[in-house]
């Protein structure tokens, strides 16, 4: 009976309200408050499950500071998430580089840890091509087609596009039904835009199928056989790699008491020390821990986000 009511809720909660809440002692709940996750995903269903035990123990934590529920929220909108943020609606959500950075600067977001997702703490962007092409270089994609899935991603957009715009080759939107001239310049075909399901296989098939001329994708993509299958890896090569970047970054909302703030730093610091903890970040997409974001990491923000900025304004203005 207990599954079927938790299933049931599960399922509401995915197809009417996206968001769950996990009772984590029995208090008054009227004067008690809730701490909630935000997660920016089409799969509510799936990041609902993920993120609970997370919330549930950062609540439990900050249960001296009134904290008596947990909760889980998921849209599939970005800026929904932001207001989410800038409302406090939502008091953390995990984010890409990119991204945690405009939670930052323009909400009321503070990046506060490195989270070591699927047990990495970094990843960069691959660029591939075939092997028989004749690119060898980022100089090599001027006048060609590059294909790349997300405008929201970190390693699938930003830093292609800032990769590409460090070497003056002019990334501009394609579509083969207005065939633009790509005299000096890369015409970029966001899959998502074209397909309607859109993930990293699309990127790999297309350029083994010759329908573009090469992808972008990251190099945890690149060595996942669900994303770059043998026998089409096989027949690519690597033409360049990116920096590398934090794989993600935890955003706190900023007008959090500075001793709340304190308590979660903490406990997800110690959380791969604590059995609960230890069980809450596993079932976290597979975190292995959260750490302090390097000083060397940390010096580069200002002109990553001067970057995201440049980017932003020259592709979606």
């Amino acid at each position: 009976m207990r599954l079927k009511l938790l299933l049931g809720l599960l399922i509401s909660q995915f197809l009417f309200g996206i968001s769950l809440t996990n009772a984590s002692t029995e208090v008054n709940i009227e004067n008690g408050k809730t701490f909630t996750i935000g997660v920016l995903s089409c799969k509510a269903r799936k990041h609902i499950v993920f993120s609970a035990p997370l919330a549930r123990y950062l609540a439990n934590k900050l249960s001296k500071y009134g904290y008596v529920r947990s909760e889980v929220k998921v849209t599939n909108s970005a800026l929904e998430l932001e207001q989410w943020l800038d409302s406090g609606e939502v008091d953390l959500v995990s984010e890409t580089l990119f991204s945690a950075l405009a939670l930052q600067n323009e909400h009321n977001g503070e990046i506060l840890l490195r989270r070591w997702k699927k047990g990495e703490f970094e990843y960069h962007t691959v660029f591939f091509a075939r092997k028989d092409s004749d690119i060898n270089s980022l100089s090599d994609l001027s006048g060609k087609t590059i294909a790349l899935e997300d405008h929201n991603s970190t390693s699938g957009f930003f830093l292609p596009i800032k990769a590409l715009e460090e070497k003056q080759l002019h990334p501009v939107r394609f579509s083969s039904s207005l065939a633009p001239d790509l005299t000096n310049k890369v015409g970029v075909i966001l899959t998502g835009e074209v397909l309607r399901k859109a993930d990293e296989i699309s990127l790999s098939t297309w350029v083994y199928r010759s329908q573009v001329d090469a992808a972008a994708f990251s190099s945890n993509n690149w060595n996942d056989l669900a994303d770059m299958p043998q026998h089409i890896k096989s027949t690519m090569k690597v033409f360049h790699r990116t920096e590398s970047v934090p794989r993600s970054v935890i955003v706190i909302r900023k007008d959090l008491p500075g001793a709340v703030k304190q308590t979660i730093k903490h406990s997800l610091l110690s959380a791969d020390n604590d059995p609960v903890g230890i069980a809450a970040i596993a079932q976290y997409q597979k975190t292995a821990k959260f750490d302090e974001i390097p000083p060397s990491q940390l010096a580069l923000f200002p002109q990553y986000n001067a970057a995201r900025l440049q980017v932003e304004k020259a592709w979606f203005n």
